[in-house]
Order: structure tokens, then sequence, then C-alpha cells
């Protein structure tokens, strides 16, 4: 009995322990496989994240696919994407023209950032939703409408207004928070920069639409003293960062110094005097070009765009500035043109309409001795022409009847705006 007992007992402890061994194991691979299902998913979209903060994703890409995880990841995962997808296309619309559907897109971003409580995408999304409230309000006055895509013109500022209050006072907090946390600090001049921008773009806003505010003197005051606060953040940021503020990035001080030269040029052509200096930005700009220049290849500032092309929309900026009553000065507006269009290989559209003209306009008074015997007129006659078909053919994307479009697309890439990404 014993013997059969202790047998027994022996062959229950043996059975137990292979059960044991079994559930061990069995628990380790379960936990492998849930570790995998939340980890790996999880590993993808931080890799996802870092590419597209180092710009590995372009803005055709679609957002990589998660083949296994748990219910919880992938709503992370579809989270993710609708943020993805709105950001870039958002973005895509309005430099596409395509003002209606930009805004729409920036709306439900801001949306979708308020429910997640993401101050500083908040931020953005109100800056952008300014910026498109005043491209709208360009597009009616150059219609010559009252209304577009159901706003009137008081909701349309009435709404930037307000878009631009909340962006400003998010970045005041932002750059208080970045001051109390870390000082004076490379983050700092980064916060200030962006801030700056805000001001300028409701700068911009502010004076555009001054004659139909409910209050056009404080529009103004107001509008004033943003430009005003701009041109000091940036003389502080450059001063006290040099240019650490802009990111590292050399090319985005040059482009940043373009959309304030763009910006400055249409308040002095809708009769506002030249407030900030526009001989001051001409030549900080183009000492930012000569820099980079001097730079060894490849230099961010022609990542997309050569030298001459960058040339070109500072030429293109210089001849509309020689072009204004105020700083009128024809033969050297022509001088610029005539480098542009004689040395450079290729012309941006828009650079050689405006060039063209420059020569035109410097003829007006020239005798066929100063054109080496050639009839004036004829001369005149064969500028005019080849400016009618360089401006026919950007005109080719848009029919003769879409008015719209092309005004939508005119407003929206004016270059004096500064967008922000997500």
């Amino acid at each position: 009995v014993r013997a059969t007992l202790s047998r027994t007992v022996k062959i229950s402890v043996a059975i137990l322990a292979l059960i044991f061994v079994v559930v061990v194991a069995f628990m380790f691979h379960v936990t492998y496989v849930v570790t995998s299902t939340v980890a790996t998913p999880i590993s993808k979209l931080l890799l996802m994240v870092r590419d597209i903060n180092r710009e590995n994703v372009e803005i055709d890409d679609e957002l990589p696919e998660i083949q296994m995880g748990s219910i919880e990841v992938t709503h992370v995962r579809e989270t993710f994407e609708k943020l993805f997808m709105l950001s870039n296309s958002a973005q895509v619309h309005f430099y596409a023209g395509e003002l209606e559907q930009a805004h729409t897109s920036f709306h439900e971003a801001l949306a979708l950032f308020t429910k997640l409580d993401n101050a500083k995408a908040i931020g953005i999304a109100n800056n952008d939703l300014g910026n498109i409230m005043l491209t709208i309000y360009r597009v009616m006055k150059s219609l010559n409408v009252n209304t577009i895509f159901g706003m009137t013109k008081l909701t349309v500022i009435k709404n930037g207004c307000d878009f631009f209050e909340k962006s400003i006072n998010s970045g005041e907090d932002a750059l208080a928070k970045i001051n109390e946390e870390e000082g004076w600090s490379t983050n700092y001049l980064i916060f200030m920069q962006q801030l700056s921008n805000r001001y300028f773009n409701r700068a911009m806003f502010l004076l555009t639409v001054r004659e139909d505010h409910p209050n056009p003197d404080e529009a103004k005051s107001q509008g004033l003293m943003d430009l005003s606060t701009c041109k000091d953040m940036d003389r502080e940021v450059v001063d006290n960062g040099d240019q650490e503020g802009f990111k590292g990035e050399k090319d985005v001080y040059f482009e940043l110094l373009i959309g304030r030269i763009r910006g400055m040029l249409t308040l002095v052509k809708i009769g506002y005097d030249d407030e900030w200096g526009l001989d001051e930005l001409f030549s900080d700009a183009y000492k930012a070009l000569v820099t980079a220049l001097q730079q060894p290849r490849p230099h961010p500032l022609f990542r997309h765009m050569e030298p001459a092309g960058q040339m070109q929309k500072l030429d293109h900026a210089l001849i509309e500035y020689y072009s204004q009553p105020e700083t009128a000065d024809a033969e050297l507006a022509a001088k610029i043109a005539i480098r542009m269009l004689v040395e450079d290989e290729y012309v941006i559209g828009e650079a050689s309409t405006v060039a063209i003209k420059a020569v035109i306009d410097a003829i007006q008074d020239c005798t066929p001795e100063d054109l080496g015997g050639e009839d004036p007129s004829d001369v005149r006659s064969k500028l005019f022409n080849y400016r009618h078909i360089i401006g026919e053919t950007i005109s080719l994307q848009f029919s003769k009847k879409d008015a719209l479009r092309r005004a939508c697309y005119n407003a929206c890439n004016a270059g004096d705006l500064a967008m922000e990404v997500f």
C-alpha cells in the first residue's frame, strides 16, 4: 500500500510539475504576444513622429499601417492619422488656393486639438484661421463682393479678431512659461519668434480690414502697435540669439525677411507709411542671401530653390519697391529687371511680369537713339506681348470664368503671412 501510495504521489508531483512548466511557458508566450501587440505598434508610432519631425515623411505620403495591436493602440493610431491628415491637408488646400477646404480643415483641426487640450496646437490653429480670415477678406475686396463661403465681411472681421486674440494670448502664455522654466534660452527665442509672427499677422489683418472694421481708429492703432511689437521682437531674437531662434535652419531667416518685406509693401500700396523701414529689411535680406552663397553647398536656403530663384524673389520685391510713388526710381527698377531677364536661365512667372512692366515703364520717354535705333513703340509693343503671353500661361490652371478660384489662389500665395505647422 505504501509503495502504491508513494508511486501515486510521485506521479502526481511529476504531472503537477509538468503542468506548471506548461502553464509558465504559456504565460511567457501570452506575455510576449501581449507585449508585442502593444510595444511594437507604439514603437512604430514613435518612429512615425520622429520621421515627420525630421521631414522624412512627405506631404503626399500615406501614414504607415500598423498590422497588429490592441484596440487602444488602434484608436491612438486612428487619432494620429486624423491629426496627420488634417495638418497636411489644411496647408496643401491653402497654398493650392482651395480656401474653403482649407478653412474647413483648420476648423476640424482646431476642434480636435481642443478636445485633446493641446494648447500649443490650439494656438497654431487659431493663428492659421486668422490668416485665412484675412485671405478671405482680400478675395472679397478683389472681387468686390460682400459674402463668400456663407460669411459676410463683418463676420470675417469678427472671427479674425477672435482667432488672432486667442493665438497671441496663447503665445504670450507659452513664452511666460518657457521663461519661468528655462529663462533666456534657445527655446525662449524660438517661442518669441513664433509670437512675433503672430503679432505681424494680426497687424496685417487689422490694417487691411480697417475701413470695414466697426472701429477703424482702434483697428489702425492696434495694428501699428502690433507692427512695432513685431519689429522689436524680431530684432531681439537676432541680436541676442545669433539667429538661434530660427531653430537652426539658416533658410528660415531669409524667408522671414521676404515675408516682412512683402507685408510692408502691401501696406504701402494701400496707403500706409513705411513704419518699419523697408531699406533695412532689404539690406538684411541681401546680407542673408550673400552669406548663404558663401557657405558650403548644399545650403538649406537652396534646398527647394536655386540661388537664382531666391535672388529673383528679392529682386521682385525690389522692383515693386522702386515702382511705388514714394520711392519711385524707374531706371533702377528697370536695371534690376534686366539683370533677372538677361542673366537667369529660368524666371519665376510672377517676377517676370513685374520685371517686364518695369522695363516698359522705363522706356516710356525713350527715343530711337536711346534704344540703338529701334522704334520705341515697337519695343513697347513686343514687351507688352511677352508680358501678355506669360500672364496667360500662368492663368492656364484657371478657366476664364473661374474668377473666384483665381482670386483665392492669388490671395493665398501673397507671401506676406506667417502660416504655422502643427
